[in-house]
């Protein structure tokens, strides 16, 4: 699974690694000394980057598992935060079976498809920053 990350040259250079992941879902974590920022906080860049990465890196995984060669872009996001992260960080999220099967139905019928992802920030064992993605989906 780790290797869904090894092409990404930010994800090695902050530190980004695959912490867990299940059949739906995928959770990314971060150490705060690469990412920090002038206020001794992680960088809301940092942030930004591992909360994409999480959703890019399941849809990957999910495509893979399905035997699909797609390329996949975040295309809009929106992201709250709202709790400095003064700690290591991870981002998680997971998309349904049902939302899954219907990416891989756009993509069998019109070679393209979107998913939207709900991707959360937690550290000090809370929840810091919450982004809604959409990402694109374009068969190779």
């Amino acid at each position: 699974m780790e290797d869904v990350l090894a092409g990404i040259l930010p994800a090695k250079a902050l530190q980004i690694s695959v912490s867990n992941h299940w059949k739906n879902g995928i959770e990314l974590s971060a150490p705060l000394q690469p990412n920090r920022n002038d206020k001794g906080t992680a960088f809301a860049g940092s942030i930004e980057s591992i909360l994409t990465l999480a959703g890019w890196a399941l849809i990957t995984r999910e495509l893979q598992a399905a035997g699909i060669d797609a390329d996949v872009m975040v295309v809009k996001n929106e992201t709250e935060f709202t709790t400095a992260v003064r700690d290591s960080f991870s981002a998680e999220t997971s998309m349904t079976p049902e939302d899954a099967a219907e990416l891989f139905q756009s993509l069998n019928i019109r070679g393209r498809g979107r998913q939207k992802l709900t991707i959360f920030l937690h550290a000090q064992k809370k929840k810091c920053a919450v982004m809604t993605a959409h990402f694109a989906v374009i068969r190779r």
